[in-house]
């Protein structure tokens, strides 16, 4: 006997999630903008944990409201590639942790950045054109 949220519920609180997650920085980034040195890692948990649980919520909710994972055939393309520029987005941290951690390497994070930014925003805004593709489209 749990608590019982419709899909659309879960679709907003994880939207929010992920709206909370990726906002978990902005503390971090104010303060390296006035050159104190706070620590990464508390802020790069909340972020993942922000990210990744929003994004869980909406692969429930869509499984609740009955959409296979890859429906609408049509979008069946746009939502691979989405999901590629999002993993190659995340993955471009892969080698500035192997110089900085493993290495010990300084190196500029705005390479970096500016990679996993491309990446996760355009993959996010391929995905956005579906969901709005499938919220206007008409339905049989």
């Amino acid at each position: 006997m749990g608590l019982r949220i419709p899909p659309e519920g879960l679709r907003w609180i994880g939207n929010g999630l992920i709206l909370l997650g990726v906002l978990a920085w902005a503390p971090f980034l104010a303060a390296t903008v006035q050159g104190e040195d706070w620590p990464f890692w508390p802020f790069l948990a909340a972020h993942l944990a922000g990210v990744l649980g929003g994004w869980r919520l909406r692969a429930r909710a869509a499984i609740r409201e009955g959409l296979p994972p890859e429906a609408p055939a049509a979008g069946r393309r746009r939502r691979w590639l989405s999901r590629l520029l999002i993993y190659l987005g995340v993955l471009a941290w892969a080698p500035y942790f192997y110089q900085t951690r493993v290495l010990g390497n300084e190196v500029e994070i705005a390479p970096y950045l500016a990679a996993h930014l491309t990446g996760v925003l355009s993959g996010v805004a391929l995905r956005l054109s579906l969901e709005v593709e499938r919220r206007w489209r008409p339905r049989p």
